[in-house]
């Protein structure tokens, strides 16, 4: 069933090997508890059997290699067993044991030089881990996990890959009605990691969404690849990725290291790749669960019903920082609602829909009918039931089984939805089954998987990112350098001179004033009091020279842009292994106060950067605020894309233009911060 790749054996095995005495048993009882109708074969010296299975006293003794096997011994035995197995023939193998390269170096024992003993052991055999939890296959009965979980065997559903063990035990104890298929932990990812596992889930035809809770993605030009083929069969994925890098020593000394960090990257690459982003456990679970429900949304039009003023207004409410519209209804539409309600009831989106109907199924219905049958492109029933045993709950079941009625009627697809995520009971999940709607739990939980789901129908992959690697040392140019470097390159750049303190006055008589004058040899000149703007005349000069930094011995002295419109921040740096990260903000002196930048992923087209700089705060500054004259975009796209082109073949590490000075017919970068590799 499923196409060939590197984990395809691994993970769905008909033959499992298990090394290790209490781990082995656990995984046996899982694995039966679950289903699993093949061989299992515990291996152990001295035990003759293991959960009531004859064990096999060596690896030599079994009667086969096996698919996978599950090595829970020590971080030193380890390498020796997964040698052995490499060199039999094995699928593959889970790698249990921790102390390997996230652990550093301990004991004498440098966890990262046995991290690549145990890769170089393995050969071609695929390796989970090490430091990894394991996995469950429930569509077919496997469970190599070494613990207790929530999973039961599954026709189909999501699959989700977690480089945390813990998070993936929780992920499968919840009790939120999430049909899991695949859980997979990747460990430190030393062999196999996450593309691998996707490339399985894509061509398992049971998996219906894919979810990640991951930390690092270790190629990301294939995990492109991957998401692209994915989304062409209508698989989607949604990631939620956590953990942010030490800002390097090689980016130090930008302001966009402060600004754009590792998620920022992240964000850039998911959009690139059309992978939805979430930030929490359970926003991954009901994003899946809609996907799994009848794949994304079509749009962002939702219609809210609900029998409470007080409800509508929460959903207002929580919208208000996604991208979902509550439309109110046309006049016809207006008028079908209407005549199926009384005069008490006013009608809007979202919409009290009151209790005049409460437990009558018909009428519900035929009022839910005519609510969905309308342009919206789903809609939601806000229905929080009494969970306990002691409550009667029969009416609010009623409720959800209307909605059923309608969503068959018009083929329209509806959401129940309870704000208290444990306010569900099984008959209304019941009702929501029998007619293929999915019951969301927590309101803000739901809004916020709504809003990724809207967002996957309108967007797909696009081009893949470019390739980056780490820069092994780097030095910093100084500004007149980087300039001159940027003017190579058709970047425009203030005229200017590099000159001593005598030489500034001639400097600025040849170029002509107004000037700035700015120290060099620092990368934030600001700070130190290094430079001054908008010079006249030859004593403003001499008295801004007698207040620099008496260390400073050289200058750049450059003519000062007039007529500017806005200042914008213009960086382009190596994100290793994400890709080349390009951050558009609100530039000059003020960057890191107002916090306003948008990324992406080179290469970018004119579009997608021109797209990034309206999307930013000072976006009307740039087209032009109250009366002012607007900005040259088209100049600053063609200096972005310049930098880009720089950027990506030269050896440079890092571009920071802060600011670019964008005037009604220009974009100057008159400040340039630039790290190259090199000693």
């Amino acid at each position: 069933m499923v196409a060939e790749s590197l984990l395809s054996r691994t993970l769905n095995p008909r033959s499992i090997a298990l090394f290790g005495a209490d781990p082995a048993r656990s995984v046996i009882e899982q694995c039966h508890k679950l289903g699993f109708t093949g061989q299992l074969w515990p291996v152990h010296p001295t035990r003759e059997t293991i959960a009531g299975l004859r064990t096999f006293k060596s690896i030599a003794d079994l009667p086969r290699p096996p698919d996978v096997a599950f090595v829970a011994v020590n971080r030193i035995a380890t390498i020796d067993v997964v040698a052995q197995l490499a060199k039999m023939g094995c699928g593959g193998a889970v790698c249990y044991a921790s102390g390997f390269a996230e652990s550093g170096t301990q004991s004498g024992i440098d966890g990262a030089d046995l991290q690549k003993k145990l890769v170089d052991a393995a050969a071609q055999m695929p390796v989970l881990g090490p430091n990894c939890y394991g996995y469950i296959n429930a569509l077919d009965g496997v469970a190599l996990w070494p613990d207790q979980h929530g999973c039961k065997p599954e026709q189909s559903g999501s699959a989700i890959v977690s480089q945390s063990g813990n998070v993936g035990l929780n992920l499968t104890l919840q009790l939120r009605d999430l049909n899991l298929a695949y859980m997979v932990t990747v460990g430190n990812q030393a062999v196999a990691g996450a593309e691998d596992c996707l490339e399985v889930f894509i061509h398992d035809p049971r998996v219906k969404s894919i979810g990640l809770f991951i930390e690092a993605i270790v190629d990301p030009v294939r995990f492109a690849k991957l998401a692209d083929y994915a989304a062409q069969r209508d698989l989607r994925i949604v990631a939620l990725q956590t953990g942010r890098s030490e800002t390097g020593a090689a980016i130090a000394a930008s302001h966009t290291a402060s600004l754009a960090g590792r998620r920022d990257a992240y964000a850039a690459l998911f959009k690139r790749c059309g992978v939805a982003m979430v930030d929490t456990p359970t926003e991954l679970i009901e994003t899946l669960k809609l996907l799994n429900q009848s794949g994304v949304l079509s749009g962002d039009k939702l219609v809210s019903l609900s029998c409470s003023g007080g409800e509508a207004s929460l959903v207002a409410d929580l919208s208000e920082h996604t991208s979902l519209r509550f439309e109110p209804f046309a006049p016809e539409h207006h008028q079908r609602i209407s005549d199926t309600l009384t005069e008490l009831v006013t009608i809007g989106n979202p919409f009290d829909y009151h209790t005049f109907m409460w437990g009558d199924r018909v009428a519900t219905a035929n009022t839910f009918t005519q609510v969905m049958r309308g342009p919206q492109d789903a809609t939601l029933l806000i229905l929080d039931t009494p969970p306990r045993s002691d409550h009667q709950s029969e009416t609010w079941t009623i409720a959800a089984q209307s909605l059923g009625d309608a969503a068959r009627t018009t083929g329209k697809r509806g959401v129940i939805v309870a704000t208290i995520p444990e306010c569900v009971t099984m008959p209304v999940r019941d009702a929501a089954n029998e007619s293929n709607l999915v019951v969301l739990q927590g309101l803000r939980e739901s809004l916020a998987a709504l809003d990724a789901v809207a967002w996957l129908g309108k967007n797909f992959p696009t081009e893949l990112p470019a390739r980056v690697v780490a820069p092994v040392r780097t030095k910093l140019l100084d500004e007149a350098e980087a300039k001159s470097l940027l003017e190579q390159s058709d970047v425009a750049v203030p005229k200017g001179r590099r000159c001593d303190r005598e030489g500034a006055l001639h400097s600025a008589n040849k170029l002509g004033f107004p000037v700035t004058l700015k120290g060099l040899g620092l990368a934030h000149k600001s700070e130190a009091g290094a430079v001054a703007v908008g010079i006249k005349d030859a004593d403003t000069l001499q008295t801004a020279l007698a207040q620099m930094p008496k260390t400073i011995g050289e200058f750049l002295v450059e003519q000062t842009i007039t007529d500017v419109v806005a200042e914008v921040l213009v960086s382009v740096r190596r994100d290793a292994p994400v890709g080349w990260l390009i951050t558009l903000g609100a530039g000059g002196v003020m960057t890191e106060i107002w916090r306003d930048t948008t990324c992406l992923l080179a290469p970018a087209t004119d579009d997608e950067i021109r797209q990034a700089l309206l999307s930013l705060r000072i976006a009307p500054i740039l087209r032009g605020f109250r009366g002012k004259p607007s900005a040259d975009l088209a100049a600053l796209v063609r200096l972005v894309q310049l930098v880009v082109n720089m950027a990506l073949n030269n050896e440079i590490v890092e571009i920071e233009l802060n600011p670019v000075l964008v005037t009604t017919k220009s974009a100057v970068a008159v400040d340039a911060l630039m790290i190259v590799e090199g000693p």
